[in-house]
């Protein structure tokens, strides 16, 4: 049973009517900007009263636990620039410290703190080269 031209026509419309409703009504909700601890540091203002993620790498022996909220608290690094992190959830199981993270937050601007109840750790040795066996010679 073929569809009449009026009810093709009705049905492409209500289709691009959506399409156009979903790409221009909200273009930026859901989307969070991705920068390095060394940008967030350059420029705070620029990340104020919104959230983002930020990439950095863990400075070993900053790792501490808070024990009357059990925050974390530590600091991350790119490119010689350090941010203070208040982490309010459990460590993945690929936290280390010295390893890459990747945190969702918002930024105080006087303490230079990014607030986080979400993290992303990466677990080096999943990305090293593994080393090659030695070459028998004879």
């Amino acid at each position: 049973m073929a569809l009449s031209t009026g009810t093709q026509i009705g049905i492409g419309l209500a289709v691009i009517g959506a399409v156009a409703f979903l790409v221009f009504s909200s273009p930026d909700e859901g989307v969070l900007e991705y920068v390095y601890a060394d940008k967030v540091v350059a420029s705070p203002d620029d990340f104020v009263d919104r959230e983002f993620k930020v990439h950095g790498n863990v400075v070993e022996g900053t790792l501490a636990q808070d024990p009357s909220d059990d925050t974390y608290h530590f600091v991350i690094e790119f490119k010689g620039k350090r941010l203070k992190v208040i982490y309010d959830n459990l460590l993945p199981d690929t936290f280390v410290e010295g390893g890459e993270v990747v945190l969702t937050g918002t930024l105080d601007p006087q303490a230079m703190i990014i607030r986080s109840t979400e993290m992303t750790a990466k677990c080096p040795s999943k990305y090293e080269e593994e080393e090659a066996a030695p070459v028998k010679r004879s």
